[in-house]
C-alpha cells in the first residue's frame, strides 16, 4: 500500500483498490471490513495483521490459504475474488456473503430446533464434504466461521487451513478453537478430515443449545 493510501484518522482507507467501509469481525489473523469494490460492489476484505504479514512463515501460510479457498467449490464458502502481498499489508478479499454468523444468531434468537436445525446440520455437513473434496482440511470450524445465508449456510475462513500433500506430515503445532477440537488436535498431532466432522459435531450441538460443546474457560481447561 503506498503511504498516500494510508487513511488519516476518521477516514476511510483504501486498500488493493477496496475502500474499506466498516468493520465486520475481528479475528487472530486480521480484521474483516465490508469494502466496496472498484467497479461499486461490495466484498469482504480481510485485513492481516502486519506483524503477521511481516513473517516470512505466515507468508507460506497466507498463500496455502489463498489456494485452499480458491479451491473450494462457491456454493458453501465465500468465493475468493482477490488477494494481495505488498510490503507489511496482506489482504484477502472474498464475496460479501449477507447474513449473521451462526453465534450471533444464536446469541440473539436462541437455540435452533427441529428443521431449522436439520437443515443446518446438511447444509454444514454438505459444505464439508466440498471442502473436503478439494483436498482441504478447515481445522478451525466453529459457530462464527458459519455464515448464515439466504441460500443456506456458507462455511468461511480458511486462515488455518491446510491442503493435504506432502508437507501435511509436518506438524504445525496446537491450532484450532478448544470447544471444537477433536482430542488429536489438542495433542498436537496431524489432524485429518475427521477433525472436521468432530468440530461439526460440536457446531451443532451449540446450535441445538445454545451453549459450548464442553463448556467454557482458559484454553488450558
Amino acid at each position: 500500500m503506498n503511504p498516500s493510501e494510508r487513511a488519516a484518522p476518521g477516514e476511510s482507507q483504501m486498500i488493493g483498490g477496496y475502500l474499506l467501509r466498516r468493520v465486520l469481525g475481528r479475528g487472530g489473523m486480521g480484521t474483516v471490513h465490508l469494502a466496496s469494490t472498484p467497479t461499486g460492489g461490495l466484498a469482504a476484505v480481510k485485513v492481516i495483521n502486519p506483524e503477521l504479514a511481516r513473517d516470512p512463515a505466515f507468508r507460506r501460510r497466507f498463500e496455502r490459504e489463498v489456494a485452499a479457498a480458491r479451491m473450494v467449490a462457491r456454493f458453501c464458502t465465500a468465493p475468493v475474488l482477490d488477494a494481495g502481498l505488498d510490503g507489511d499489508v496482506a489482504y484477502l478479499v472474498t464475496e460479501y456473503v449477507k447474513g449473521p454468523d451462526l453465534a450471533q444468531a444464536v446469541r440473539e434468537q436462541g437455540p435452533m430446533t427441529g428443521s431449522d436445525l436439520e437443515a443446518l446440520a446438511v447444509g454444514i455437513a454438505v459444505a464439508l464434504n466440498a471442502i473436503h473434496g478439494a483436498g482441504v482440511i478447515h481445522r478451525d470450524l466453529k459457530p462464527s466461521n458459519v455464515l448464515l445465508s439466504p441460500m443456506g449456510p456458507r462455511v468461511i475462513d480458511f486462515g488455518i487451513a491446510k491442503l493435504v500433500d506432502g508437507d501435511s506430515l509436518v506438524s504445525q503445532g496446537i491450532q484450532g478453537t478448544p470447544a471444537f477440537m477433536a482430542p488429536e488436535q489438542v495433542r498436537g498431532e496431524t489432524p485429518t478430515q475427521a477433525a472436521d466432522v468432530y468440530a461439526w459435531g460440536g457446531v451443532i450441538a451449540f446450535a441445538g443449545t445454545g451453549r459450548l460443546p464442553f463448556g467454557g474457560g482458559a484454553p488450558a481447561e
